[in-house]
């Protein structure tokens, strides 16, 4: 998919859960990396650290011997104490978005399998995908201090929800049809989104075959996906526009304020306005 130009630009959040620079590191963001001098040479994590490349390509090496070519849709973990490096093919067209947090965490994740420890893994780049990386960024930039604990938990379910993809079975097989599933439930035409019964018609595919699949790759059922790319988008509006909490439910699809707000609140346990007081 074609990546927003807006996003080529480097967007950073640093926080900090703990003065330990290896367990209490907390962060994310996007990077834009033009040239060759912005490659990584034979660089060692302390903590964990792991980028999702949107868009470019290059090559993966580490002090094993292994080299993997990059590209679009590599997810690419640094592992604690692991040198390695990622070259960077210099066209410019490099952006990634990175996500860091403590190595003990990591190595608990690994160890009960819910992350990898192969160093590079493969997804597919879609509208959906994009946009958790866009929340995670503005999550990081909202919560206060005192709630930074959830960011935590947001940085390592991105993470973790990545290596599912990457390593579920379905998805080898199904995963394009999916991924092409999933832009078109988040892709408003003729002022509306289109249904999951008719996503499954635009891919030819029976409607129960379709959410059975759909479900398999992406964890949930194709409304619940939706709903929550909408509510997402409605958070960014909140965060980032001065339009009304109606202008917002017209902008999201909602056929009022009410059944906005009433959405809204079941998946946040707060309403649009009192999120825009909180966090702004």
């Amino acid at each position: 998919m074609e990546i927003p130009k807006e996003l080529y630009k480097n967007a950073t959040v640093h926080r900090n859960l703990t003065a330990d620079s290896v367990n209490g590191i907390l962060s994310c963001g996007f990077l834009v990396k033009p040239t060759d001098k912005f490659s990584d040479r034979m660089i060692t994590f302390s903590h964990y650290g792991a980028f999702l490349l949107l868009s470019g390509s290059g090559v993966y090496f580490d002090e094993d011997g292994r080299k993997i070519d990059l590209k679009a849709g590599c997810f690419v973990q640094r592992i604690p104490g692991k040198s390695h490096t990622t070259q960077v093919t210099p066209d410019g067209k490099w952006l990634e978005f990175f996500v860091c947090f403590g190595k003990d965490l990591y190595e608990y994740l690994a160890k009960q399998k819910l992350l990898s420890t192969e160093p590079v893994l493969f997804n597919t780049i879609t509208e959906s995908l994009l946009n958790r990386c866009v929340a995670l960024l503005d999550e990081f930039k909202t919560t206060p201090d005192s709630r930074m604990f959830t960011l935590f938990l947001s940085a390592q379910e991105f993470a973790m929800a990545l290596t599912k993809t990457s390593q579920n079975e379905q998805f080898r097989a199904w995963g394009g049809q999916m991924a092409k599933a999933s832009d078109l439930l988040c892709t408003i035409e003729n002022f509306s989104y289109m249904s999951p019964v008719q996503v499954a018609e635009k891919i030819d595919m029976e409607y129960e075959t379709f959410r059975k699949r759909f479900k398999d790759v992406f964890n949930c059922s194709p409304s619940v996906y939706q709903m929550q790319y909408r509510l997402n988008y409605s958070k960014q509006l909140l965060l980032e526009t001065n339009k009304t909490v109606q202008q917002i439910a017209t902008d999201c699809c909602f056929a009022d304020s009410f059944t906005y707000s009433k959405a809204f609140k079941k998946y946040y346990g707060f309403s649009p306005t009192q999120f825009r007081k909180r966090y702004i």
